[in-house]
């Protein structure tokens, strides 16, 4: 009887254990890099069209293509460049414009059986926006100077509006942003909150006004305790091309991450181990940088400023464990 009374307490120790991993993972099969180059210049932005760079991605489709896009006041545009910001192309949004857009995040991935650019119309300072806006738009080899959208994505957060400049598509579909909640006029930051919205909500058809799902926070002011205010607020975010893993940028440095956004729940930030769970990345600062994106084998990253008073480079990041 006692022995049985063991098993029976192993296997609910077991079970909860099982639930405790679904809930909120355990460490992932992924592994962090250890060790990070110092970053190198890979190229510079063509500053006569790209001016306020606010987002960059490596293209999966077409390598050794980027794209980028301009912050608010830029005009319904993106545009096209290879990886040392050269040939750059702009490319006009055609089709109805939104008022005050404000262009902070670029993300690709799929979009049904096509292969998408997804523009983040997601910057709001002010904080009063009702809705806020995804344009999609298909990857293509060549582009004319102009293209229609395949659709416009309309979504509301669950609780308030929020001012976001990270966005990212996970290889599943989901589109995940994360907020930028500070206030830096007085050198305060607050804990960024992370929304999701699934993949089939996105893709059903209609001018449906999507309720963002709410993911959990991220608090760098426990990650970067020496950092200031500037590197702990989220200035851009991707996800790496497996999944696996994703990485925030602030203006200060980078921070991986060893979670999958796609099954687990994100724990409180106290409870995440530095080495395990995040390693926070030194890098060359650059002023106003806003634009961060993995390169096609994850093993690596680009960055960027949106500060064009002088030469802006792009910066390249290299894994060292390997």
């Amino acid at each position: 009887m006692i022995m049985q009374y063991k098993i029976r307490l192993s296997s609910l120790f077991l079970a909860i254990t099982a639930i405790t991993f679904m809930l909120y993972g355990g460490n992932s099969s992924a592994e962090l890099c250890s060790k990070w180059s110092e970053g190198k210049k890979a190229g510079v932005l063509d500053h006569n069209l790209i001016n306020e760079a606010s987002g960059v991605e490596a293209s999966r489709k077409f390598p050794g293509r980027l794209y980028h896009i301009n912050d608010s006041g830029g005009g319904h545009f993106f545009y096209i460049s290879d990886v040392k910001g050269d040939q750059t192309k702009k490319i006009r949004i055609d089709g109805k414009a939104i008022k005050k857009s404000d262009f902070e995040a670029v993300s690709v991935g799929k979009c049904f059986d096509k292969s998408c650019l997804f523009i983040g119309d997601i910057g709001d300072n002010t904080i009063t926006k009702d809705s806020v806006e995804i344009i999609v738009i298909e990857e293509l080899e060549d582009y004319e100077t102009s293209i229609e959208p395949l659709y416009r994505i309309k979504f509301q957060y669950p609780d308030q509006p929020h001012n976001a400049e990270g966005m990212a598509l996970h290889p599943n579909g989901d589109i995940y942003i994360i907020t930028k909640e500070e206030n830096l006029r007085d050198l305060e930051a607050y804990p960024a909150k992370v929304f999701k919205l699934p993949a089939e909500k996105w893709q059903q058809k209609g001018n449906t006004n999507h309720k963002l799902i709410y993911v959990g926070d991220i608090d760098l002011r426990i990650i970067n305790p020496s950092g200031t205010a500037y590197g702990q607020v989220v200035s851009s975010l991707d996800i790496s091309p497996d999944g696996k893993k994703f990485m925030i940028l602030t203006y200060e440095n980078a921070i991986e991450f060893n979670i999958d956004l796609s099954n687990q729940k994100i724990k409180p930030t106290a409870q995440l181990q530095k080495g395990i769970d995040y390693n926070l990345i030194d890098i060359k600062s650059l002023p106003q940088q806003e634009s961060i994106a993995y390169l096609q084998d994850g093993k690596a990253f680009l960055y960027n400023t949106e500060y064009h008073w002088f030469e802006a480079p792009i910066m390249r990041v290299d894994c060292l464990d390997h």
